[in-house]
């Protein structure tokens, strides 16, 4: 609580305690510690400037030069405790989202990878890439603005200017063969890493069916019918970085190290806002497959279940970054050619039953 007097006028600001930061949280997300460190630094300084204030003007007498000069100091330092104040709420509200997404997602997705057996490696990139996981959206965005984006990103079509600079990039571009075209269901996040992963879409669903519903993060009707989830909501952020873990070694990767990581023959999975443009919706799953130069510029090439299956897209890192809502999921490859996934973890094809979109699908 700091108290600012000004002559018999007494005001009284509540500055928020800091919660410390836990451990894991901490590890996984440095910057927020530094948030913590410059708060608490300024807020001692604010508490050294309102006790130097409060032993001037605590008894000036009324209409001397004294209370003059208290009432225009009190005003700026009045503005710069609300500030550290409001900067403390978002920095609580921040802490709070990741502390929330530990115990309820991070915790349980953990413990089931023990049951599972999964190797310590295993388990270790698994924690640390959903420690990692965080939105990195253009706070600038609009609706507009990502209505307009995809529009120009698929006006632009096929066209050979790009196919060509394209063809002269990095990345492991366009798998094969494709996982097929989404139709109606939500189910993107399936489509993505089976693309990415060249594996059959049945394969990905099944073992997606297996996680969620021996999970312990997701309601108990949710568990009993995970396909249902999986075509009426879609997969959470976690839950794709866990999915990938099962099929490979994942990584999350920031915006920045997208061109670089492409470079390493990765391809890079994304949450983007989908075509319709709502910021506060679910996210697009969207897979990067190449990036190049064009006009000076990075540019990416796009695999995008919405599209034809075998529908490049083109869009440049600026239109990338006003339509993008999270960090990227990327996989190691153990040639530089196409994906494999571990020996351990390659799945024998399902054939008994068909989903929605008429591929393959099991109860694995």
């Amino acid at each position: 609580m700091l108290g600012l007097f000004v002559a018999e006028n007494v005001q009284a600001i509540t500055i928020p305690a800091l919660p410390v930061i836990p451990s894991s949280i901490a590890v996984a997300h440095p910057a927020l510690v530094t948030k913590r460190e410059a708060l608490l630094t300024e807020r001692k300084a604010l508490y050294k400037q309102t006790a130097d204030h409060n032993k001037l003007c605590s008894a000036v007498e009324a209409g001397s030069s004294a209370e003059a000069s208290c009432t225009s100091a009190y005003a700026p330092l009045e503005k710069l405790i609300t500030s550290h104040v409001v900067a403390s709420e978002e920095f609580i509200s921040l802490l709070a989202g990741y502390v929330e997404a530990l115990e309820k997602y991070i915790k349980p997705m953990n413990a089931l990878a023990k049951r599972l057996k999964w190797s310590v490696d295993e388990q270790a990139r698994l924690d640390k890439a959903l420690n990692k996981l965080d939105f990195d959206r253009d706070p600038k965005a609009t609706n507009e603005l990502i209505r307009s984006t995809w529009k120009d990103v698929l006006a632009r079509g096929q066209g050979e200017e790009f196919a060509r600079a394209a063809s002269k990039g990095d990345g492991p571009g366009f798998p094969g063969p494709s996982a097929g075209e989404q139709t109606f269901n939500q189910d993107c996040a399936i489509f993505a890493l089976a693309n990415a992963a060249s594996l059959p879409y049945g394969v990905v669903a099944a073992r997606a069916t297996k996680l969620l519903r021996e999970g312990g993060w997701r309601p108990a009707s949710e568990r009993a019918n995970p396909q249902a989830v999986i075509e009426r909501s879609g997969l959470m952020g976690g839950e794709v970085v866990m999915l990938a873990e099962a099929f490979g070694q994942v990584e999350v990767v920031s915006k920045a190290n997208f061109a670089k990581t492409l470079k390493e023959g990765r391809p890079v999975m994304i949450s983007v806002v989908p075509n319709g443009a709502d910021l506060r919706g679910a996210g697009h799953e969207v897979v990067l497959t190449k990036t190049f130069k064009h006009g000076g510029e990075t540019w990416y090439e796009m695999m995008d279940s919405n599209q034809s299956a075998l529908r490049r897209l083109y869009l440049s890192s600026k239109e990338l970054n006003t339509m993008l809502k999270e960090n990227g999921v990327a996989y190691h490859k153990e040639d530089g050619t196409a994906y494999r996934p571990e020996s351990k973890t390659t799945p024998r094809l399902l054939r008994n039953g068909d989903n929605n979109n008429g591929h393959p699908v099991s109860s694995k």
